[in-house]
């Protein structure tokens, strides 16, 4: 009857419509277009480099923080995460605590009592059960000694570890990879995940940097971050289930976390460390060393990021993610962000800039000496002023620093007070100083001078383009 009450002309104008209406719902899109989804989960066009890409909630970060530093250290760093960071996010501790909607879980609790009751080097442990009961503020169990404190932080953290991953595998179990991080730890999770793509997460991988022997800080290049695959979480944790268990009466042989375990995947899993410097590293943006050897490299993960810098690193992602910035966060990025901006023109008096601290050995330039080899620098021991002509005359060197009593340089240079760098770091503020010298024998006070070629640096960072980041 509706087809008879209509004329031709309208019957046609109700096809074309019930066509078009068809094809506009058929045509409405099942997928959200990149600019509606949040910042870091749009796609990085072109930035994997391989083929096993996943989701952005398939990397899990546990960071590892202890219950002195829960409101000063880690407080801060949970504003630097975007949202879709949260979820796969954990807070491992050694007191259950909670900062704001974080839970912080107590992982040492998960030992035997008789164990904890025991160890000696779990006395702070104990201690902080008993001040948190008793409501006395946690600094009090603090070492006077920041040398001390950081022996007793060391421990807790060894006891910690192993249990941190066991929970991560409870809490958030069949992701592709784990993370495992201090609380004051950069990670850039998009470059994290680009450049895990090259690796199967079902095979067992163990990515970090080993400590190096004989040196103050045996992290402070390589950072102490590491990160473990699937495949090898899961036989730890799923198909043998002892780990913890087997382990624990071992750990006070262990000098540090890290010792403990790559002696624990060596022995259970027959699976070694796989180096991933420099995209982690133990560096800042006022300590990365710039030079060719990382300029084009991938940012993954800094260790010990104060926090102003963590802050000024989270609006740099922010406003990279802001502007649809794409391409990987890379280390020639951090110059032109931190250090293209800074006045490096005039030398700085008490400021050391790092060019003899045992992290940058490898771009410590050598004095000449009998040996003719290219390279090496004419001595500059006089004063400043001698340094610094040392350094204009070496073609290799960017920065010089000179101490006012001879320091070492961690390479064959030995001990001097001039020392050149083929590398250029900002360094840091270095008010004079008393220390030990003579192996403990004496004390005297130590005071630095620093400067920089940074138009020489400047101009070569000009000309370099990095088409194909590097892996």
């Amino acid at each position: 009857m509706l087809a008879r009450a209509l004329s031709r002309p309208g019957r046609l104008l109700i096809v074309v419509l019930v066509v078009y209406g068809f094809m506009w719902i058929k045509g409405w899109p099942r997928y959200y277009d990149d600019e509606e989804l949040p910042p870091s989960l749009r796609p990085q066009k072109g930035s994997s480099l391989g083929p096993h890409r996943v989701g952005h909630d398939h990397l899990v970060v546990s960071i590892s923080t202890t219950a002195t530093d829960v409101y000063t250290k880690l407080a801060p760093s949970l504003g630097y995460m975007f949202p879709e960071d949260w979820d796969p996010t954990l807070i491992f501790g050694d007191l259950q605590m909670n900062v704001g909607v974080w839970p912080i879980f107590d992982v040492l609790f998960g030992y035997p009592r008789d164990f904890l009751v025991a160890n000696k080097e779990l006395e702070r442990y104990r201690q902080q059960i008993d001040f948190a009961r008793r409501s006395i503020p946690l600094q009090y169990t603090r070492k006077r000694d920041p040398a001390e404190e950081a022996e007793v932080q060391l421990a807790l953290n060894k006891y910690k570890i192993l249990q941190a991953m066991g929970r991560a595998w409870d809490y958030r179990p069949d992701r592709s990879w784990y993370a495992f991080v201090d609380d004051d730890t950069f990670v850039e999770r998009v470059n994290t995940l680009d450049w895990l793509a090259q690796y199967n997460p079902k095979s067992k991988w163990f990515f970090g940097n080993p400590p190096v022997s004989g040196v103050p800080d045996g992290f402070a290049a390589g950072g102490n971050s590491f990160i473990l695959s699937l495949g090898a979480m899961k036989e730890l944790f799923k198909e043998r289930g002892h780990v913890v268990k087997s382990w624990q009466s071992h750990i006070i042989t262990y000098p540090s976390a890290f010792d403990l375990i790559t002696a624990v995947l060596k022995a259970e899993l027959n699976l070694s460390l796989t180096a991933a410097w420099p995209g982690i590293s133990g560096f800042d943006p006022s300590t990365v060393p710039f030079s060719p050897a990382l300029w084009c490299e991938r940012v993954l993960m800094m260790h010990r990021v104060p926090h102003d810098l963590n802050s000024d690193l989270f609006l740099m992602r922010k406003n990279r993610t802001d502007h649809h910035i794409d391409k990987p966060l890379l280390y020639a990025d951090l110059w032109e962000r931190f250090m293209a901006p800074e006045d490096m023109r005039a030398n700085r008096s008490d400021w050391d800039n790092l060019s003899s601290d045992s992290s940058n050995a490898r771009w410590n330039i050598l004095f000449e000496s009998d040996d003719p080899n290219d390279g090496h620098a004419p001595n500059g021991e006089a004063n400043p002023e001698a340094c610094e002509a040392s350094c204009d005359k070496s073609e290799y060197c960017m920065q010089w620093s000179y101490s006012s009593i001879k320091m070492k340089n961690w390479n064959e240079n030995g001990e001097t007070k001039c020392h050149l760098s083929s590398s250029m770091r900002f360094g840091r503020f270095a008010p004079p100083q008393e220390i030990e010298i003579d192996d403990g024998k004496g004390r005297d006070t130590v005071m630095w001078r620093s400067g920089w070629r940074k138009g020489v640096f400047a101009d070569w960072a000009r000309h370099q383009r990095c088409k194909n980041p590097a892996h």
